[in-house]
């Protein structure tokens, strides 16, 4: 399999590590950039390029955020493999890969992997959360629910992770912003990327995402319709905020909810060590 360092902005977005914030990390001008053209996907993400606290950086091309891969055409499964990606860990639901399944399983020059995060069976209580107004407070009570009851699974995707050869990895669900964002924010968290820069990578989805609603709904208009907009209705960063509250609350942060879960610090060290530099 041969790998390149080529990397293309899908769409017009300026070639940035990261298109908004204020935060430095989020504009620094690099020679890389923050997401991928990839044919038959909206919203391949790759989580290089970030400050961490200790002055580390984090490694381009080692961490793929992405939505589903399903509609990948064959040119888009060979941007995937020519830029180096090695594992692939798919978070969606079972009937997911029934009636879209992969193109990627049973593709020798990946290893591919099934972690069904939200599960098959509803989550308990979802019913209470329903009934939370708020759309963005109900999205991030959801992400608190899924850690809860899915702990095994977040124990079965960081272990990947940490084993040896478990990068470079790219991590999807359906739309690549409720699970894959989940798991993108761990991985952040562990390399010790600031909270508020972890919290608008998990809102940029938006920024990406909306093509694909206005796609799906061509009478919508751009202009009155923005991907701010989509952003307030789909991926707020509020609901990031309310997840990590409850880790920290709950467990002291992450490092405490993935012990929690089984993984030691070694298996922590090892993902900090792969994807810093």
């Amino acid at each position: 399999m041969t790998t390149s360092n080529k990397r293309k902005v899908e769409g017009t977005p300026e070639k940035t590590a990261l298109i908004t914030g204020s935060d430095p990390s989020m504009t620094k001008q690099t020679e890389h950039a923050r997401a991928l053209d990839v044919e038959g996907a909206y919203n391949v993400r790759d989580l290089g390029g970030y400050e961490t606290r200790d002055g580390r950086m984090t490694r381009w091309g080692q961490y793929l955020r992405a939505d589903t891969l399903a509609n990948l055409s064959p040119a888009g499964v060979n941007t995937l493999l020519e830029y180096g990606i090695q594992n692939i860990i798919d978070l969606r639901r079972s009937s997911d890969l029934q009636f879209k399944p992969s193109p990627f399983i049973g593709n020798e020059a990946v290893t591919y992997y099934h972690q069904n995060m939200a599960g098959d069976v509803d989550l308990e209580g979802r019913e209470v959360i329903d009934g939370i107004e708020d759309s963005a407070e109900r999205r991030g009570r959801v992400y608190c629910y899924i850690l809860e009851q899915r702990k095994h699974i977040l124990h079965q995707t960081f272990s990947v992770l940490s084993s040896p050869g478990g990068f470079p990895v790219l991590v999807h669900c359906n739309a690549g912003k409720d699970r894959a964002g989940i798991s993108a924010a761990f991985v952040l968290d562990i390399c010790g990327v600031p909270r508020e820069t972890i919290i608008e990578d998990y809102g940029l989805t938006a920024r990406y995402l909306v093509r694909r609603y206005y796609e799906e709904n061509p009478d919508v208009n751009p202009d009155e319709y923005t991907w701010r907009d989509f952003q307030n209705d789909a991926c707020h960063p509020h609901s990031m905020q309310i997840t990590l509250d409850h880790v920290d609350r709950m467990y002291g942060g992450v490092a405490g909810y993935l012990r929690d879960t089984g993984i030691t610090d070694d298996q922590l060290a090892a993902i900090k060590e792969a994807m810093t530099e």
